[in-house]
């Protein structure tokens, strides 16, 4: 990465601000000195480490992430999750030396925009800088073409079952639900009592994110459950 400064640079109100993070500091320290350079990229801020990251994304809730995949202290997939929730107007940018299929899928998975290693020239960075902050996505072409082979032949993930977090106990209290009993009448099946089922129903209910009894039946129909027509 060659870096410039060009000084006298006017700031306008329409800057990018931009974090790069990455545990090397001479490198940080070089693409930042670049990216300075440029009249409409500013501020840019430097983090080493993904808990500095952190800080400076909630403080700062800069328009561009700048991450490299393998830090000391984490990740750039973890920050980019991170990013979505504390700042999700942020564009995600990978600047890394890693190049597998796997780990790029898991970053666009996560919302990056873009994924570029660490050999391109600091011109082209800064032009995918912009592109990105128009909403644009950028892969280098051989790497758009394996991924895109890799997507054709990779299975889709299955949906994850929205019931896996339940205890068997809380299943065969959803059971009963489905099943259109009452709380006593629940008590009576399960040979339990009615403050025992009232336990289990808040539970379920906290663990599917439902706001109702109904709302719990809604979605364990939706994953599968039946009446058991006992």
């Amino acid at each position: 990465m060659r870096s410039a400064r060009t000084a006298g640079i006017v700031r306008t109100v329409a800057d990018v601000s931009v974090l790069v993070v990455d545990d090397h500091a001479v490198f940080a320290e070089a693409v930042q000195a670049r990216l300075n350079g440029e009249a409409d990229l500013g501020p840019v801020w430097v983090a080493y480490s993904a808990a500095e990251a952190r800080t400076l994304i909630s403080r700062h809730r800069p328009a561009v992430l700048v991450l490299d995949l393998v830090l000391a202290d984490g990740n750039g997939l973890e920050l980019a999750g991170y990013a979505a929730v504390e700042s999700p107007e942020s564009k995600v940018l990978m600047l890394t030396a890693v190049t597998s299929t796997d780990s790029v899928i898991a970053a666009l998975r996560k919302g990056a925009r873009g994924w570029l290693s660490k050999t391109v020239d600091a011109d082209q960075l800064v032009q995918v800088i912009r592109r990105v902050v128009r909403g644009e996505a950028w892969l280098a072409p051989d790497l758009l073409g394996r991924i895109l082979s890799e997507l054709v032949v990779r299975p889709a993930e299955p949906a994850p079952d929205p019931l896996a977090s339940l205890t068997s106990r809380e299943r065969e209290v959803l059971q009963c639900l489905v099943d259109g009993l009452s709380r006593a009448e629940i008590a009576a099946r399960l040979h339990v009592s009615a403050n025992t089922v009232r336990t289990h129903t808040q539970n379920l209910l906290a663990k599917l994110g439902a706001h109702s009894t109904l709302e719990s039946v809604a979605l364990a129909l939706r994953a599968g459950l039946r009446s058991s027509d006992i």
